[in-house]
């Protein structure tokens, strides 16, 4: 079953995520090709503007890593010790991702919906513009199993102190409107409007030439690449990487071994965080 499905039409281009089932999760064939989605509508000249959402109740929950045990159950999380220097070549593989809809020339607007978590986060970040349902739930992982990526990402939409309150808390949430309300999305509209609005965002931006559209992309871009952004993304990969080689880090993963996810998540989040 193809993860990702494309449409152009009237100048936008949509990339959906086709796995509904299980919430448009980031597995390796997603993520492949989702990476040769972007370059294909890239390189279209038909299209504008490209919109990203995921097909079914979610844009995502982030990266698929509930996998089945030994024992056939569900919802086991199974993660392999690798050395740091490997990880964080791995980590910097997965930025890339993301940072892919950052560097293509198109405007690229993230139309979000359900849940949007984790990695997934990362992404609309780093898309130009983002359309929210007001009831969306974005989160940080309920499992602290790392430390360099969201916080820092998100810290350039809605400023370091929020940032660091949604980080510090395990399992932080924030409603589609409070996003738009903490700049972190331009606009929250009702949940079945989501879709129609980026469409008719998208419509009104690709009127504008899509060459003159390139140029403007890059150049605020570039303000924002001479501030740091592409290079601190990546530096997410360092931070990361050592938190996963810690001590705290290792004696959570014994944890979701010995009682499951489910039971190690009910641990760090206990009620609903606070905002």
């Amino acid at each position: 079953m193809t993860a990702v499905t494309t449409e152009v039409k009237d100048r936008v281009g949509w990339l959906v995520f086709n796995r509904p089932e299980k919430l448009n999760a980031f597995s390796p064939q997603l993520l492949s090709e989702y990476a040769a989605a972007v370059e294909s509508l890239n390189a279209d000249p038909a299209v504008s503007v490209i919109v990203v959402r995921g097909a079914g109740r979610s844009f995502s929950v982030g990266y698929d890593v509930a996998k089945r045990g030994t024992d056939g159950a569900a919802g086991d999380y199974v993660d392999s010790r690798v050395r740091t220097l490997d990880d964080w070549l791995n980590l910097r593989e997965k930025i890339d991702l993301w940072l892919k809809v950052w560097r293509c020339p198109k405007p690229v607007i993230a139309a979000i919906h359900g849940y949007c978590m984790g990695g997934a986060t990362m992404l609309a970040v780093c898309c130009d513009l983002t359309i929210v349902a007001e009831d969306a739930v974005i989160g940080w992982p309920s499992v602290p199993l790392g430390a360099g990526l969201i916080g820092p990402v998100s810290a350039w939409l809605m400023g370091p102190k929020k940032a660091k309150e949604m980080s510090y808390v395990v399992g932080s949430r924030m409603s589609g409107q409070e996003a738009a309300d903490w700049g972190w999305a331009n606009h929250a509209v009702p949940a079945d409007e989501v879709f129609e609005r980026a469409d008719r965002l998208a419509r009104v931006i690709a009127r504008t030439p899509s060459e003159l559209l390139q140029v403007k992309k890059r150049a605020i871009n570039r303000v924002m690449d001479l501030q740091g952004f592409s290079e601190m993304v990546m530096f997410g990969a360092e931070f990361d990487a050592i938190a996963h080689d810690s001590a705290a880090v290792d004696a959570t993963r014994e944890e979701i071994r010995q009682f499951g996810l489910r039971e190690t998540v009910a641990r760090f989040v206990a009620e609903d965080p606070p905002r």
